[in-house]
């Protein structure tokens, strides 16, 4: 699968590209990136005089901000400092507990540093600049993602740790909801996962003010990594067809790397029939979901040391019809 490059290349292809026209008068239509691990790699531009931009190009990757404009303005000065400014389109932090600071723009570090070093490449060592990074569709874009439940509002991040989108990044969205466990942990807030917005919906009709984490199917990525923060109480909410599957030992739920729980679920329950679907079991035995809450609780609790996990269970109408706490 092919390879693409992530917003924080794009924006640094953009202001080196422009920084060149500044110095040299030359609208170049491609400009080498030195990337974090020191390995170029070329980027089509597109520059004039008022600034450049550089398309993301997200690879096989089925990301929201593949084709994005991400766009950079330099202005060169004598003061041998380099200082970068989020534009329109760019999130800005309201949040504690990211790696930007609270009121600056979402613009992550090693992105800062791969725009200030390929820029500097250009003007040298004894000018400065401010470089303005925008994406005129950002705002758009950052209402597809994650930003506003981090606390990142007006629009997308300029971020990426090794300048490259590797295809199906299942790190992206690991990344992703470490930095949502991390703004809510720095708020002092219990943790309560879920896999999507069904299980949070559903966990907010008995908790209305929970604001749960959702983590798809990598429920073992958000364990483990809760556990390295020292975390021993969590609460689970969602479908038991999705979190039965914990309690069987697979902690990637996804369908096409774990079995269905039908037949558990209906052992465990002694039901000695064969089901369709978790669900086809919600409604013809409700009854005895509060055992199949208690069975996650403990494998979780056994394989990952956690002191206490809540488990709510709901039907897919939305009905608690297991809970267990422990």
């Amino acid at each position: 699968m092919r390879k693409g490059f992530t917003t924080g290349t794009a924006a640094a292809a953009a202001a080196k590209a422009h920084a060149v026209y500044i110095m040299s008068g030359t609208a170049a239509d491609h400009t080498d990136v030195v990337l974090p691990d020191g390995s170029r790699m070329c980027i089509p531009v597109s520059c004039s005089a008022e600034g450049a931009f550089a398309v993301k190009d997200s690879g096989d990757d089925p990301d929201v901000t593949h084709k994005a404009e991400i766009h950079a303005s330099v202005q060169v000065n004598s003061g041998g400092r380099i200082e970068i400014l989020g534009g329109r389109g760019v999130g800005r932090v309201t949040k504690a507990g990211l790696q930007i600071p609270v009121g600056e723009a979402a613009i992550n570090p090693v992105p800062r540093m791969m725009i200030e070093q390929n820029v500097r490449e250009i003007i040298g060592k004894a000018n400065g600049a401010i470089i303005t990074i925008s994406v005129p569709d950002g705002e758009r874009l950052a209402a597809l993602t994650f930003n506003e439940r981090i606390g990142i509002i007006g629009g997308i991040s300029i971020i990426g740790t090794t300048g490259i989108v590797h295809p199906m990044s299942v790190d992206a969205l690991v990344d992703s909801f470490k930095c949502e466990i991390d703004v809510k942990l720095a708020e002092n807030r219990h943790i309560a996962l879920v896999a999507g917005k069904i299980g949070e919906k559903h966990l907010q009709s008995i908790h209305t003010d929970a604001e749960a984490v959702m983590v798809s199917n990598y429920f073992g990525e958000a364990f483990s990594y809760l556990r390295s923060k020292g975390i021993s109480e969590i609460t689970l909410a969602g479908h038991p067809g999705k979190l039965a599957k914990l309690a069987m030992g697979h902690y990637n739920t996804h369908s096409g790397v774990s079995p269905q729980a039908q037949g558990f679920v209906g052992e465990a329950l002694g039901l000695h029939r064969d089901f369709n679907t978790v669900e086809e079991i919600c409604l013809t035995h409700p009854e005895g979901f509060g055992r199949i809450a208690e069975l996650i609780s403990g494998r979780v609790r056994a394989d990952f040391g956690f002191h206490k996990t809540d488990v709510l269970l709901f039907n897919m109408k939305g009905d608690l019809i297991g809970v267990y706490n422990a």
